[in-house]
């Protein structure tokens, strides 16, 4: 499996547009890796997570191949993560001759998705079905079993997060989500050991606060990762990255990579590859 984080930030972007913080300014100074459009990631190529309002900016920048996509994971209803305006642009007269693109989500999301689709009818190409945690469905002709995971998060948003497998590989994409409900490890058990996790860290290092409920940071990720081992769901061999970061937590890229390299979690950035 593969896993193309097309975007790595939280809702208002690094830099934030308006910002004139300490963190603002050294990412526009610094450039590269430490400026970030708000998080989406593709799963080989053909499964994507979240269509947020930098969708069509990440279609742009990496040459998206929309004829091979045909199913899109939401992880909640918050705009950063489900932008239902650009969805008309799947429809006529803006697309032409492409297939439908099959929606999953929990019921904020699935109601924000199903008014688009009746609005626009049979021209629409989109579909949606409504998720729940705890009851894993297949995607992409089978080719993969999701499981959605309840996620600690803003309710109002229906908020879940995502363990995916594909033949015996196994990875969890956990955004924007707290520290994990006990139902989350027990659920992960039985869906088996991961190859690949990604963790929320928008607190980044996790000064100043305490990032427990609905974001985290390095520190709660360390609690998170403790757990996981020590339920035998992840190991030595498993990939770790932190992602979705926010200018509040204090650091930009480049200060983060040394603290967490020391603790063998790969900082994501816009663009980065993972095969596992």
């Amino acid at each position: 499996m593969k896993i193309k984080y097309l975007g790595t930030a939280a809702y208002e972007g690094v830099p934030a547009p308006y910002c004139e913080c300490a963190v603002c300014k050294r990412s526009r100074e610094t450039g590269g890796r430490a400026v970030r459009t708000r998080s989406q990631a593709l799963i080989d190529g053909v499964l994507l997570i979240d269509f947020n309002a930098d969708t069509y900016c990440h279609s742009l920048r990496y040459f998206i191949d929309w004829s091979q996509i045909g199913d899109c994971l939401i992880t909640h209803s918050h705009s950063d993560h489900l932008y239902p305006a650009d969805l008309e642009m799947l429809s006529e007269p803006y697309s032409h001759r492409h297939k439908t693109l099959h929606f999953y989500a929990a019921q904020s999301g699935f109601e924000k998705i199903k008014a688009e689709e009746d609005k626009h009818g049979a021209a629409s190409n989109i579909s949606v079905s409504l998720v729940e945690p705890g009851k894993p469905f297949a995607v992409a002709d089978g080719a993969y079993t999701v499981l959605p995971l309840r996620a600690n998060h803003d309710e109002n948003s229906s908020p879940v997060f995502y363990a995916i497998r594909r033949g015996e590989k196994r990875m969890l994409y956990a955004h924007d989500t707290g520290v994990f409900f006990e139902e989350v490890y027990e659920q992960l058990k039985t869906f088996g050991r991961l190859d690949l996790v990604s963790l929320d860290c928008t607190g980044c290092l996790g000064h100043g606060w305490d990032w427990r409920n609905g974001h985290m940071s390095l520190k709660t990720n360390l609690e998170v990762l403790a757990r996981l081992q020590e339920e035998g769901i992840v190991d030595a061999g498993t990939t770790v990255v932190a992602n979705h970061f926010s200018h509040n937590g204090g650091q930009t890229y480049d200060e983060m990579v040394p603290v967490m390299a020391k603790r063998g979690i790969i900082v994501s950035y816009d663009g980065l590859e993972i095969e596992f």
